[in-house]
């Protein structure tokens, strides 16, 4: 099975589309409407350009393959460290999207943002949390309490790329 057909639960986001019979998304349940929902939104979508992505995973296989799903789109720098991160962060490296895991040992995700809200608030809010399904209270009230979205693992990898995709046009005079 492709990765991008992975069963995935997105978390915090809007409903996945809805597919026709040739995987193309529709508006209608017999799928006949996917041509024109696809001329439609190849017109109405942002133009994307080629932004600067990091990505801060301890799980160096699951990053180094979100290496390669972006690589084609944007520049990608890969972290498997949050300590690391904020040194980079610190020493003044910006970046138009951030995909960060939640958990991880030494500096997790939530320390990271707090300090970024404080040190680089423009960069606090382009991050996008990633989570492996198990986090304690404090990690689900921290993500109920943010703006960012957040996908949990396995996500849809095209609802991941459209998510970096809308923070990088949202970003994009870095």
């Amino acid at each position: 099975m492709p990765a991008a057909a992975l069963p995935a639960r997105l978390v915090r986001d809007t409903p996945p589309p809805r597919f026709g019979p040739g995987g193309a998304g529709t508006d209608g349940a017999d799928g006949k409407d996917a041509a024109v929902a696809a001329e439609r939104g190849a017109s109405d979508a942002p133009q994307v350009r080629r932004g600067r992505l990091l990505i801060i995973d301890d799980e160096v296989v699951f990053s180094g393959s979100l290496r390669r799903l972006f690589s084609n789109e944007h520049d990608v720098t890969v972290v498997n460290r949050g300590r690391d991160a904020l040194d980079q962060l610190r020493g003044g490296q910006r970046y138009d999207a951030i995909l960060c895991d939640l958990v991880m040992p030494e500096v997790s995700g939530i320390e990271l943002y707090s300090e970024l809200t404080r040190i680089a608030p423009e960069q606090a809010a382009c991050m996008i949390f990633l989570t492996g399904g198990t986090f304690s209270e404090k990690a689900q009230e921290f993500l109920d309490g943010i703006a960012n979205r957040w996908f949990e693992k396995p996500c849809n990898l095209e609802q991941l790329k459209a998510a970096v995709r809308e923070v990088i046009v949202r970003n994009g005079g870095r």
